[in-house]
């Protein structure tokens, strides 16, 4: 009996083996084609992010490109508006030199203006004045026929002054 247990044992051991090879070949088989399954979905997550990584790469020297292209833009319209402020600027001091030149002439014009009126009135006046000196003089010492002809020689006269 002794016998019977150990090649009974035995044969346990022998069918145990061949079991654990058979579910091994077919659990192995089942666990590759998973791992490989697995590998495969990996390579291609890695293929996904390395595009991903590519694209994001180009997008960033895109950004930095036009981030330089922005910034040279801006220096360009800075530059452009210092120098519109200084033309502005030129143009407003001039347009007030000019107006202040116009002014002066205007106060010129009229004081030389105010001028002749008066050097005119005072002229007249001084007429007027001589006139009526001659005459009182001419009729208080003159007859009437002299008095005038007297008085029509100073009016021939003040008619060359004027």
């Amino acid at each position: 009996m002794e016998d019977g247990i150990v090649m009974e044992s035995v044969w346990v051991a022998v069918a145990f083996v061949f079991f654990v090879i058979l579910v091994w070949k077919k659990a192995g088989a089942v666990l590759a084609t998973m791992l490989d399954e697995r590998s495969e979905k990996i390579r291609a997550d890695l293929a996904e992010a390395k595009d991903l990584r590519d694209a994001a790469i180009t997008e960033l020297h895109n950004y930095q490109r036009l981030h330089r292209e922005a910034a040279d833009e801006a220096k360009v319209i800075i530059k452009n508006a210092e120098i519109t402020a200084e033309r502005i600027r030129e143009t407003a001091e001039k347009n007030a030199n000019d107006a202040v030149k116009r002014r002066e002439a205007q106060a010129t014009a009229k004081i030389k203006a105010a001028e002749a009126n008066m050097v005119a009135e005072l002229r007249e006046r001084a007429a007027s004045l001589a006139v009526a000196t001659a005459t009182e003089i001419i009729s208080s010492k003159l007859d009437k026929d002299a008095s005038l002809a007297m008085i029509d020689e100073a009016a021939a006269e003040i008619e060359k002054l004027n």
